[in-house]
């Protein structure tokens, strides 16, 4: 108690002397004066990871795609007017002497959603879907009723890139390792994972992959925006398997945008030191 009187009587002294910064208050300051810095960056870098319309010229798809500007990796998406089962995915990577994978996760988690992969073998694509039990193991192969068409006029294989575009069939709708038809409606958060080094045996759907060592992270798709009643057209670049692809069922309403839908997971803690656009 007589502490706290004298440090009443000598209230002024001490106002006088707290004029000079402490460490601690130092710290408040440069923090505070910081915090609309970071507030903006974070905004840049939200804003960085999520699709905005892409007219492939290759196909002439329109998609909404995700493009990371640091790694280069990008991964589109179309959608029937009214979805159902299907849809039309392209990914593109930088291949630097036709090694790596790239991945694409249809949930906003590594670890535990479906997880489509491709890679060069020389000129073609070799895909597999894998499911990931965690950030360090190859991910095991899985089957289901899902499969991947690929369509010849958006693939291209060189020196140093790959595209790959294909119709991804029964793809859409299991909550627990994809999204629903019910998701379309707004935003869904994806993920994507990119790697440099080469895998155990190219020609080999169950080939070893290597650690994404180029980059992980997530985005937001914005796959209201991806619908397209011009989808059924698309679908037939894919061949005899995408005539019978229309995906269309029952209207279902779209969200106003930026109407989060689902995302499925969390995200992984590890991911934002290898995220895309970190050091953008």
């Amino acid at each position: 108690m007589p502490h706290i009187l004298s440090t009443e009587r000598n209230l002024g002294r001490t106002r006088r002397a707290r004029r000079i910064p402490s460490r601690r208050s130092g710290k408040r300051n440069v923090t505070s004066s910081l915090l609309p810095i970071l507030l903006l960056a974070s905004s840049a870098h939200a804003a960085n990871q999520q699709t905005s319309s892409f007219a492939d010229p290759l196909t002439g798809i329109t998609f909404q795609r995700f493009l990371g500007a640091r790694t280069g990796f990008s991964f589109g998406i179309a959608l029937p007017q009214n979805p159902s089962t299907d849809f039309i995915g392209q990914m593109s990577t930088p291949m630097p002497n036709r090694k790596g994978w790239g991945g694409v996760a249809l949930q906003d988690d590594m670890e535990g959603p479906l997880l489509l992969c491709a890679w060069p073998n020389g000129d073609k694509v070799v895909s597999t879907f894998r499911v990931a039990k965690n950030e360090d193991d190859s991910p095991p192969v899985v089957t289901g009723n899902f499969s991947v068409v690929q369509i010849d006029q958006g693939t291209v294989v060189n020196d140093t890139h790959m595209t790959f575009t294909f119709l991804c069939k029964n793809c859409i709708g299991d909550s627990r390792t994809t999204f629903t038809a019910q998701d379309t409606a707004g935003d869904f958060g994806m993920g994507w994972a990119l790697a440099d080094t080469a895998v155990s045996d190219p020609a080999d759907p169950a080939a070893v992959l290597g650690f994404h060592n180029v980059g992980f992270d997530e985005f937001t798709a914005f796959l209201s925006q991806a619908r397209s009643p011009l989808f059924g057209e698309w679908a037939l670049l894919a061949g005899a398997q995408g005539a019978a692809s229309n995906g269309s069922t029952t209207p279902i309403p779209v969200n106003p945008p930026g109407t989060t839908t689902g995302g499925g997971g969390g995200d992984d803690s590890d991911d934002e030191a290898d995220s895309d656009d970190e050091d953008d």
